[in-house]
């Protein structure tokens, strides 16, 4: 895939900075951490998360029960991967990678 387009955004310097030492951790960058989440957003046909307000800390337990109850539901159904058959998606439909 051709990377020819550029892409700006205004954001907070204080937060660039973290973000971009979180993702030199993880080895790559906060440049591609925006392309994997394009990438993923067409997968998924939307965000891929549900965007919430409430950090984990912050549910009731009704609501983490909810959480646990739909990650169950959908282990149930079969709509889980491992890591190997994540990655072997991942490089069959990005090619790139």
């Amino acid at each position: 895939m051709a990377m020819d387009a550029t892409v700006q955004i205004r954001i907070d310097k204080e937060l660039k900075g973290q973000v971009e030492e979180l993702y030199r951790k993880l080895g790559t960058s906060f440049a591609e951490a925006v392309r994997i989440f394009a990438q993923q957003s067409l997968r998924e046909g939307g965000m891929p998360f549900r965007p919430t307000l409430k950090a984990w800390d912050e549910l009731s337990s009704g609501e983490v029960s909810l959480k646990l109850a739909r990650s169950e539901a959908d282990m149930t159904a079969g709509r889980v991967r491992s890591q190997e058959e994540l990655d072997a998606h991942m490089r069959e439909r990005f090619h790139h990678w």
